[in-house]
């Protein structure tokens, strides 16, 4: 067998044992990030408005319900934004623009509104949209295709976003196997989004919050990826193909398990990094043996 061919081999181990990995014990943990099992457990506004529940999600901010409502009142293309990876939303065409100010013109929230994707502006994707189909100020609405958006005191001055994703039918395998990959990606972007919530209602309106993080933990996560990738092709001996199956399930630990911050994604990309310089100086050592 050719080197390319157990190099290829390899990188499909990795994807393979990825996967196991996600679908036995990250994929649960993503559909109930941060949410309790009450809350998990729940029944919500809009549960009887969907063919199952997904996921439910929940974040603790340290801020009264009234000013988390101020800000997740706010959603949308053509309002606030989505609080989530402005880069990323941007790379898929929606060019939004978070937010960091409370705007008195976005507070209102009616049953049939459309939470837009897109500002009216943007051009060359596809504009998607969500109808309102429940809400009850300050304390809950629910979007149609997407699920419902609750409110609920913690303690005094302090508030609970729970988000209760909603399921939608896939009566084929290919629909299916769309599901089973998407999830993660909306995961992402939902988790963000609710991150960036938290943030901004803490922070106060009109408070500069910066990208570098942001910036910094995609970096590190494409990077290692790349990294990752490159490890099936350096390795060149049994002991060293576990450094890229052990990584690959690294990868996805820093990406749907901690915290979405520089330092474990850095970090990774570090180690990673290491050891394809690692490789390639025992490789090119064996090379001027090998013709010396």
């Amino acid at each position: 067998m050719s080197n390319l061919s157990k190099s290829l081999l390899l990188l499909l181990g990795v994807i393979l044992l990825s996967l196991a990995a996600y679908a036995a014990a990250l994929r649960p943990f993503i559909l109930h990030w941060g949410a309790s099992e009450s809350e998990t457990s729940a029944f919500l506004p809009g549960d009887d408005m969907a063919p199952y529940t997904s996921s439910t999600r929940a974040v603790t901010i340290d801020a009264p319900k009234e000013v988390v409502w101020q800000w997740l009142v706010q959603l949308g293309g053509d309002r606030g934004g989505f609080y989530s990876y402005t880069i990323l939303e941007n790379l898929l065409g929606y060019d939004t623009d978070n937010t960091i100010v409370i705007v008195p013109e976005f507070q209102e929230m009616k049953v049939g509104r459309l939470v837009v994707s897109t500002p009216p502006s943007a051009k060359g994707t596809d504009k998607m949209s969500w109808k309102v189909v429940a809400v009850d100020p300050g304390k809950f609405f629910v979007l149609q295709g997407w699920g419902a958006f609750v409110l609920r005191e913690a303690a005094p001055g302090k508030t609970r976003l729970i988000v209760r994703t909603h399921g939608w039918a896939t009566p084929s395998l290919a629909a299916k196997l769309g599901y089973f990959f998407t999830m993660p990606l909306h995961y992402l972007m939902e988790r963000r989004m609710m991150l960036g919530i938290k943030a901004r209602a803490e922070a106060g309106t009109g408070v500069p919050l910066s990208s570098l993080p942001d910036y910094l933990w995609l970096a590190g996560v494409f990077l290692s990826l790349l990294g990752i990738i490159a490890l099936t092709f350096l390795a060149h001996r049994m002991w060293q193909a576990l450094a890229p199956l052990v990584y690959g399930v690294l990868w996805l630990w820093v990406c749907l398990i901690a915290d979405p911050t520089p330092g474990f994604a850095l970090a990774l990309l570090a180690v990673v990094a290491a050891t394809m310089v690692w490789f390639s100086s025992g490789k090119s050592r064996g090379n001027r043996a090998k013709y010396s």
